[in-house]
This record gives structure tokens, C-alpha cells and sequence, in this order.
């Protein structure tokens, strides 16, 4: 885990390196596509209004017909190949409005108002507590299961540890055939609108030397995927991260903590931030994601209409148990149903 530069990052797995041969083709990947759930639906999560003036009666069967009108916003963009994205800025009903966080605003007529801008924001989420997406932190959920929600995937399943109360997605055990991988695809060309800012939690753990994992990232205009660096912070940078219980607790020194934080960010930026954690009796060697912290990697897709993002595995090569030593998504499953679509609360 060097400190690469983004410029010269290559995926390290051979399928990521493949050049495509056009900004369609899917370079080896096999696209999977499953049926949308049926709750909600695009139509069910939006109020319709009955207008009874508009009744009349039916020339055939002289039965009352009415025209009932749906406000159901265009998509922004596809996730995948099949569902739609939508700004979660949207005037949504106001039965709805409870489930919906962010900058709309309940008005007293009962309507939900979104602010007026010319640009629109959306965010996809995947919380491995309870294996499913949810879009603009929406409290329902648009996709039910890890894999339905990717563009295609391949040797990894969802672990699910009992006794300790965690899961997370890991390579499958004993397959030694094929290096683990996981692709999502993110495609706004239909808003007509390029890419301004990518911000990603981004999360992982690894419990061996031997173990990796790579993310990668492709813009659809490009023919080849770039690999994101991953920096480890030293003890002296880790001391202002709170979140990772290394963090300075006087109050003296909170605004020079956080301008610190700050500048180590944007020192590494376009790049994920991880920590050594404390070994303990079960492994020597422990990293993790700094938790739910968003790294900025608008610089590898500002300016394009979509993108893919990639993760593969490389699992311990010591050990019975080397599949489980490089972890994404990990979550623990006492995590409040509450919690898991707010910002900074999230898997993925």
C-alpha cells in the first residue's frame, strides 16, 4: 500500500487491464441484470392526484373514467444497467416525507419542495447489516441482496459471523480458479449533465501482510481502468482521526486537530485513507478504512458522463483461513436499521 500516484496506478488483476475496445464494451465482464423489486416502485413512491372534475363517463361502458396524474421525476442516471437514479433533491409526496432526508422542505399544503438547481445530486449506499441499497438515504430499500446490485461479480459471498456479530463481503472459500471481483457501473449521460464532484466510503479491513484489496476506478469515456491508491496513516496522522479512536480529547487543541484533519486529507487527496489498528490475540497485522470517511475522487471522473467502480481481492496466502482476511463492507449487525442510510453511517 505505497503511496502511488494516481497517473501511474494499474490494476492489478488482468481482467482491470484489458483495454476495451470501444466506451461499450464491457472488457470480459458479464453483466447481470435482475428484475427491479417490486416495493417500492418508480410509480408507488410518489402521491398520485385524482382530479374528480376531470370524471366523465365511458362511452362503451357508461362507467365513471378519470385521468389521474403521477409526478414521477425523469431518472438522472443508471446504476448499472437497469435502475434508474433520481435527485434526491425530488418533490416526493408528503406520506412519504419521513423517509426522506436532505435539503427538501415539507410545506404546509402537504407538498414536499426540492430547491431549485440546475444540478442534481445522487447517492447510492449498501449496508452489509442487512444486505441491501438504498438511494438518497431513503429508508426503503431499491435493491435487495449484494450481488443484484452489481454490474457483475464474481468468487465473493456475504459472510456473515454470528459470534462475533460482523459481516462483510470476502472471497469465497477454496476457490484458488478465479481472483474475486466486484463491478459497479454508474451512468448519468442521461441527465446531459457531466460529473462535477465523486465522493466514496470506500470501506475495507484487511487481517494479514499478505492480503489486498485494490479499488479501481474507469470512466466510461476511457478505455481502461486506474487503480486508487490506498495510504496508511502514520501514528502522527492517525492522532486526528477521532473516529478511529486515536484522536486528541482536549478542547484546546480541537480547531488545530481539525485544521490538521484537513490537511492530511487534502494532502491525499484522490486517494483512501486506512490505519493500522492494534493487533490483538487473533491477528498480528489489522487495517482498516478510516470509517465512513468519503474520499474525494473527483479527479478521476470530473468531466464524464458515467463511470465504473471496481474492487478485487487478494486473499492471505498463510493460513487456513486466508479468504477471510481481506474484508469489504464490513458492518456490524447491531447497527440500528436507523443509522444505516445516514451520511457517514454507511457500508459502501
Amino acid at each position: 500500500m505505497s503511496n502511488q500516484t494516481p497517473d501511474n496506478s494499474e490494476p492489478t488483476l488482468p481482467l482491470l487491464r484489458q483495454e476495451r475496445e470501444n466506451v461499450v464494451d464491457f472488457g470480459g465482464l458479464c453483466p447481470l441484470y435482475y428484475a427491479p423489486m417490486h416495493y417500492p416502485t418508480e410509480v408507488e413512491l410518489y402521491e398520485p392526484s385524482f382530479d374528480p372534475h376531470s370524471a366523465a363517463l365511458h362511452e362503451n361502458s357508461r362507467q365513471p373514467a378519470a385521468t389521474v396524474k403521477v409526478q414521477v421525476p425523469l431518472p438522472c442516471g443508471h446504476f448499472n444497467i437497469w435502475r434508474p437514479l433520481h435527485d434526491r433533491r425530488a418533490p416526493v409526496a408528503a406520506r412519504l416525507a419521513r423517509f426522506f432526508v436532505g435539503s427538501a422542505a415539507l410545506q404546509p399544503d402537504g407538498r414536499v419542495v426540492a430547491p431549485n438547481n440546475s444540478t442534481w445530486d445522487s447517492r447510492i449506499s449498501y449496508s452489509s447489516a442487512d444486505d441491501e441499497y438504498y438511494e438518497n438515504g431513503h429508508v426503503l430499500p431499491v435493491i435487495n441482496g449484494w450481488r443484484h446490485g452489481t454490474l457483475a461479480a464474481r468468487s465473493l459471498f456475504r459472510k456473515v459471523e454470528h459470534d462475533w456479530m460482523m459481516t462483510y463481503l470476502a472471497p469465497e472459500q477454496g476457490n484458488s480458479h478465479q481472483q474475486p471481483l466486484a463491478v459497479w457501473r454508474f451512468n448519468y449521460a442521461e441527465s446531459r449533465r457531466a460529473v462535477e464532484r465523486f465522493h466514496a466510503v470506500l470501506g475495507f479491513s484487511l487481517f494479514a501482510e499478505s492480503a489486498a484489496v485494490e479499488w479501481c476506478v474507469r470512466p466510461l469515456s476511457s478505455h481502461r481502468f486506474r487503480r486508487i491508491p490506498i495510504h496508511v496513516l502514520t501514528p502522527e496522522e492517525a492522532r486526528y482521526f477521532s473516529e478511529i479512536g486515536s484522536g486528541d480529547s482536549g478542547e484546546s487543541h480541537a480547531d488545530d486537530s481539525l485544521e490538521q484533519r484537513a490537511r492530511i486529507i487534502e494532502q491525499y487527496c484522490g486517494q483512501i485513507l486506512a490505519y493500522r489498528a492494534s493487533s490483538n490475540e487473533y491477528n498480528d497485522y489489522v487495517v482498516h478504512s478510516v470509517p465512513a470517511l468519503a474520499a474525494d475522487l473527483t479527479q478521476y471522473v470530473e468531466g464524464e458522463y458515467g463511470f465504473e467502480l471496481a474492487v478485487s481481492f487478494v486473499p492471505a496466502s498463510e493460513g487456513p483461513d486466508g479468504w477471510q482476511k481481506a474484508q469489504v463492507a464490513r458492518q456490524s449487525l447491531h447497527h440500528p436499521i436507523s443509522g444505516r442510510m445516514r451520511e457517514g453511517e454507511d457500508a459502501l
